[in-house]
């Protein structure tokens, strides 16, 4: 966008707008930048609005619409206390008064000079505005993870390299996923026996793992040399395998329940 905005600039002659209008028709200059470069470099009444002018104003006046529907509202109210004159050092100084007085935790109101006029502080917990919008439940997901174990060793897949916790060492699953439980089937035909669950939350979903051990690995048992793309791994050593942080906790439920 640097690039492309100065090309913009050579193609009107080198001249750089300086309104709010004509910044904003630049490439990558979006309504609070156009609006901040007007008012505090060029001297020009514009409304400038970031995450701390926000809340400044919501409090202010008492917006208690939740985010971002309140943003119009808020814009509003500080096109009615915004200055002709200096508007540039009036942008600065709501822009400060919100990062070091009007804070998102612990307002300190005692020190702040709009306290008189303040709504929120007069009626309500100013902490508590702007609203912020009610978060969204993630969606929950199911998998199985497979203990197989012999002769001290535990098999650990190596996962894809593109995906989800990609190229690091695992216990094998069953291919659960962000978009979709996994199909409970096995590595290998064998016994097996629930050790129990752990769960983990992960940034857009959260897991329920089911960890599944085989139980009859012995002289008559499965065959394992159907196990690929992974490695025997001492089970002493587990903790040194960088495993993953939900694989982790499934190992340690296996170490709990030999």
């Amino acid at each position: 966008n640097l690039i492309a905005c100065a090309r913009a600039v050579a193609l009107a002659g080198g001249s750089f707008p300086d309104t709010e209008e004509g910044l904003r028709a630049l490439p990558g200059l979006g309504s609070y930048t156009a609006a901040a470069v007007a008012a505090i470099a060029f001297d020009r009444r514009a409304v400038v609005v970031d995450a701390n002018v926000e809340r400044v104003v919501a409090r202010l006046f008492l917006i208690d619409i939740p985010l971002p529907a309140a943003r119009p509202a808020i814009r509003a109210a500080a096109d009615t206390i915004t200055p002709r004159a200096r508007p540039g050092d009036f942008a600065q100084a709501m822009m400060d008064l919100g990062a070091t007085i009007c804070t998102p935790r612990r307002p300190r109101c005692l020190l702040c000079p709009l306290a008189g006029p303040c709504l929120a502080r007069a009626t309500s917990d100013p902490e508590t505005l702007p609203v912020k919008p009610a978060k969204k439940a993630k969606p929950q997901r199911t998998g199985t993870a497979y203990w197989i174990e012999q002769d001290g060793q535990v098999w650990l897949v190596t996962r894809a390299a593109r995906g989800m916790l990609g190229a690091m060492r695992a216990l094998p699953d069953d291919g659960w996923a962000a978009r979709c439980d996994g199909d409970e089937q096995p590595p290998l035909t064998a016994i097996w026996e629930p050790m129990g669950r752990v769960s983990h939350g992960f940034t857009h979903f959260d897991l329920e793992l089911q960890l599944m051990r085989a139980a009859d690995l012995g002289t008559n048992g499965p065959d394992t040399s159907v196990l690929k793309d992974g490695e025997w791994w001492p089970v002493e050593r587990i903790e040194s395998a960088g495993l993953p942080t939900v694989f982790a906790k499934a190992a340690r439920l296996a170490l709990a329940n030999p």
